[in-house]
């Protein structure tokens, strides 16, 4: 059985809220005598009464009354449907929670270059879904799925860091001074991590609030509740800003790699992404925070032209935490020499 048209359903929506003919036919922008055809045309063909005349105008049967919530609800459906394909449609950019810290005050420069994106941001235990993107920033350990290319950005360190007026009250001179202070603590081997590097020659006593993730230890930081051990790049905005401060100048290397991976159907908009991206980490540039150098940026035509001239060998796995992209970069650029 065929069903009426999404357009007559609206009508009789319609005409059941304002109960009268005429306002419904003002709406919907009809004339008063085709308001009235098209019920009539829906009662004759499936002979079933929709409205009964009334005092004030006409009031909606049962039966009209379900077709109406029915349209209703097809209507949300097919509403959240099209916000999908839309929402499909923007160029996905996803990266960890920490990273947001130091690139949320520059998207407006990306979006200028490069519209309708949409972003979201995992934690540093979840479970990277690199297919749900088009660009991510990933730490290396995460194997790409086929057809996504990628480019080493930096390796991560840690400092202490907390906010101005804790580190004066602290008195935070030396590491032995920061081991007696208030820690909060997202990860405590990475604290034991940073104080053997930092020379502590005894173990010391890791004591003070547990978080479930660093971004949270951060927060606290922020909120001069003591020193958290953040990601080098995630603290330099705040630290710039003088929301916080670094009272011990030692870093330690975590031993993680972090990428940019994109996939490469989107080579034009990963690569405007990219720009903005090394842009922003050579802006917030110290000597803590330490760039992939092999990775510098070609200008944006000659990248996307080299991406073009050179597809991807997408059954070869992108080497995540092996040896860089540094052989494949190699060949790419040979390649390229061939032709040109």
């Amino acid at each position: 059985m065929s069903v009426p048209s999404l357009q007559s359903l609206h009508t009789l929506e319609v005409l059941s809220r304002h109960r009268r003919i005429g306002a419904a036919a003002a709406e919907l922008g009809l004339s008063h005598a085709a308001v009235s055809q098209t019920v009539s045309r829906i009662e004759k063909r499936f002979s079933v009464q929709l409205f009964l005349k009334s005092s004030w105008g006409v009031e909606a049967t049962p039966e009209c009354r379900s077709l109406v919530e029915a349209y209703l609800s097809a209507s949300s459906t097919l509403a959240r449907a099209l916000s999908d394909a839309k929402g499909r449609q923007r160029f996905r950019i996803l990266a960890p929670q920490t990273a947001w810290r130091w690139l949320s005050p520059a998207i407006a420069r990306l979006c200028r270059s490069t519209p309708d994106l949409s972003f979201r941001a995992y934690q540093d235990d979840d479970v990277v879904d690199l297919e749900s993107a088009d660009f991510a920033i990933v730490a290396g350990g995460h194997t790409p799925p086929r057809g996504f290319e990628g480019t080493a950005l930096y390796d991560e360190r840690l400092i202490p860091v907390c906010s101005p007026n804790f580190a004066k009250s602290a008195r935070i001179e030396t590491p032995s001074s920061l081991a007696r202070t208030q820690l909060l603590i997202a990860r405590r081997d990475l604290w034991l991590s940073w104080f053997s590097r930092a020379g502590l020659v005894s173990e010391p006593n890791i004591a003070g609030p547990l978080f479930a993730d660093s971004t949270l230890a951060m927060e606290a930081a922020l909120q001069g509740q003591g020193v958290a051990l953040c990601c080098t790049v995630a603290a330099a905005a705040a630290i710039s800003r003088g929301e916080l401060v670094a009272p011990i100048q030692i870093s330690a290397n975590t031993e993680r790699r972090l990428w940019a991976a994109w996939k490469s159907t989107q080579i034009e908009p990963a690569m405007r992404v990219l720009d903005w991206l090394l842009a922003e980490l050579k802006a917030t540039r110290t000597p803590h925070i330490r760039l992939v150098e092999e990775t510098a940026p070609e200008p944006f035509d000659r990248r996307w032209r080299n991406s073009a001239v050179l597809s991807p060998n997408t059954d070869q796995l992108w080497p995540f935490g092996s040896k860089h992209l540094r052989e494949g970069v190699q060949k790419r650029s040979a390649a390229i020499e061939r032709l040109s």
